[in-house]
């Protein structure tokens, strides 16, 4: 009778035990799926996926299950409301698994092993690579039923009823609808972007794109001068890189400008006579407006150049050095080794000093460049390939831009298109470099952004000094000196919103105003040159910086109504954006809240000598946002 006894007791148990430990389990293998799969450890990420998803169903089990402990548990108030909620916490979980298991199959199956996406072509028989198409189709499946998944997921706590269950467990909940919310967001726009990649890949015929390198060593406002470029044409996902030149001077004969018509922003290259070519239309910091312009000049320069161009990409050294861990390391006819360790000082220095001759040095260039496209397009490690990708667009060392609207639009709703940022009810500050010294010498170049914004009613009032250190040493290769070396010559652009009041400016160290054709030049003494694109106002100084010296130029300014008042409580918002640079430039924001704000919120500031400070360096662009009431 005691087994028997016994038997009866463990059964009365065991269906609570398997619907809160069930719960429990669950939860505790799907988060450390999640940190295990964004570490790349498949294997793991898989054995916890797989409890995840069984410790759900046995907190199904435990709910369906007869239990006389769970009856009695009903007559307890608190315990009867918490199992009144029940089904929306297994049911959460249950949805939890299917989106997990199907974001493991894509982390599986995507980038590697039979059903991979990149594979042989069949029909190549020097090895060419093969998008699968197919597999495309089969993955953007996979994401609708993760996507609906997730969706059921935040329906699911979103019909708990909080004050049914403990206050400890409340915040978990909104935790949890917080983060389904924002992954459906992101699955929304994978869903987009996998709908369109088809055509991307040629499914409905052949594309052609423009790979444009820059060189971060000569700043230009999309990252740098264009010097190599390739042209990649794509059919049926069968990708095939162009033999024809790729040196920007076999476009633009002997640099001579081209005259086109112009859009009313393309203020740099209306003035400035020798951007009026193909290899150096890129002096707008707006991709969309630069790639455009880029295509015109190449139309109007060299009758050859294919009519259809269905998108444009920038990218730079940086970009190379992020894909290479994928790519796999290659050696160019010369015997150089190129890897992501020494792939940005060969290109940005080392070439200048192997090959002091124009001709030899852009012939070693172009092929590190097309050594790169080929390799790109049979990855030794793709999966790397997917996270050097990622982390060049959120950087901009690679932007895009498409010729099909839609597919435009979809660029710039994941922010890969490199645009002005509109900012609208925002205070902002861009801060672009041009280098009109025709040397390379940004390759030495750092630059700090100092923000100073004191609040005072619905106003901003701005102090922004702009340094930067030329920190080249002598001896020198005579091409990255080029003329006006060892002097930096830097065209300092401050991009702030239109309607921003300027109040005074200043320069410390030397100040040029005969440069870059006057464009920058001050029209008096304490007023810099003051231009407008694309709703932005932009004021512009070129410095001159001996070597191992520091200038620079500041200026105070009135943002008005830029302080916003909702629910009781001020916000002010201050959008930050950035130029792909070797070295990152250094942020540091001041900012001074009425002296009577109180109940402040202001996630990643710090609290110094009475003022908020944000300050890191400038990779990404940003929007910093402090918000209180009085």
């Amino acid at each position: 009778m005691g087994l028997v006894g016994t038997f009866l007791w463990l059964s009365m148990l065991a269906a609570p035990w398997k619907l809160g430990g069930g719960l429990l389990d669950a939860a505790d293998h799907f988060a450390r799926a999640q940190k295990k799969l964004t570490a790349g450890a498949i294997k793991d990420a898989r054995f916890e996926t797989l409890a995840g998803v069984a410790a759900a169903q046995r907190a199904r089990s435990g709910l369906d299950s007869d239990s006389p402990l769970l009856d009695l548990a009903t007559m307890t108030p608190k315990v009867e409301g918490v199992l009144q909620e029940a089904p929306h916490f297994v049911e959460a979980a249950i949805l939890s698994g299917r989106a997990a298991a199907g974001t493991l199959d894509i982390a599986q199956n995507a980038l590697r092993g039979p059903d991979k996406i990149i594979a042989k072509d069949p029909e190549d028989p020097k090895g060419g690579a093969q998008i699968r198409i197919d597999r495309i189709e089969d993955i953007a499946a996979t994401i609708k039923d993760v996507h609906q998944a997730i969706s059921g997921v935040d329906r699911e706590l979103r019909a708990v009823r909080l004050q049914q269950i403990p206050r400890r467990l409340r915040p978990k909940v909104t935790q949890g609808i917080e983060q389904a919310s924002e992954t459906e967001e992101l699955l929304g726009k994978a869903e987009a972007g996998l709908a369109i990649l088809p055509r991307f890949l040629g499914a409905d015929g052949q594309r052609i794109y423009l790979f444009g390198m820059q060189n971060s060593a000569e700043q230009r406002g999309t990252g740098g001068a264009m010097l190599q470029f390739a042209l990649l044409s794509i059919t049926d996902g069968r990708p095939e890189l162009s033999e024809d030149a790729s040196t920007v001077y076999d476009v633009d004969k002997d640099r001579t400008p081209i005259s086109i018509p112009l859009p009313e922003d393309a203020w740099y290259v209306r003035e400035i006579s020798d951007a009026q070519r193909f290899g150096n239309a890129n002096w707008s910091p707006d991709w969309p407006l630069s790639a455009q312009l880029t295509i015109d000049y190449a139309r109007a320069s060299e009758p050859t150049f294919p009519e259809q161009i269905d998108g444009v990409f920038a990218v730079t050294p940086i970009t190379m050095q992020k894909l290479l861990p994928g790519v796999g390391p290659y050696r160019i006819p010369t015997g150089n080794r190129i890897s992501a360790k020494k792939v940005v000082h060969f290109l940005l220095y080392k070439a200048y000093a192997s090959f002091p001759i124009p001709k030899v040095r852009r012939a070693r260039l172009r092929e590190v460049v097309d050594g790169f496209y080929e390799r790109l397009l049979r990855p030794d490690h793709p999966s790397e390939i997917v996270k050097g990708f990622g982390a060049s667009l959120a950087e901009k060392q690679m932007q895009i831009w498409m010729a099909d609207p839609t597919e435009q639009a979809f660029i710039k709703e994941m922010e890969w298109d490199g645009g002005l940022d509109t900012a609208r009810g925002s205070d902002y500050i861009n801060v672009v470099e041009q280098n009109v010294g025709g040397n390379k010498l940004d390759y030495f170049s750092e630059q700090r952004t100092s923000v100073d914004v004191r609040i005072e009613g619905a106003d901003a009032h701005v102090s922004t000094n702009i340094s930067v250190r030329n920190g080249v040493f002598l001896p020198q290769p005579r091409w990255s000196m080029g003329d006006s070396g060892p002097d930096h010559h830097p065209m300092m652009n401050i991009y702030v919103q239109g309607d921003a009041q300027l109040q005074s400016a200043s320069v410390e160290g030397t100040r040029l105003d005969t440069a870059a054709a006057g464009l920058a030049a001050w029209p008096a003494e304490d007023r810099p040159a003051e231009h407008f694109e694309l709703g932005k106002k932009v004021w512009s100084t070129v410095l001159q910086i001996p070597p191992q010296e520091t200038a620079s130029v500041s200026v105070d300014y009135l943002v008005p109504g830029v302080v916003r008042e909702a629910d009781g409580r001020s916000t002010y918002r201050l959008v930050v954006q950035h130029q792909p640079k070797l070295r990152p430039d250094e942020l540091r924001v001041r900012l001074q809240l009425p002296e009577d704000a109180l109940g402040i919120s202001a996630p990643g500031w710090k609290k110094q000598d009475g003022t908020l400070v944000y300050e890191r360096p400038l990779k990404a662009d940003m929007i910093l946002e402090v918000s209180w009431r009085t």
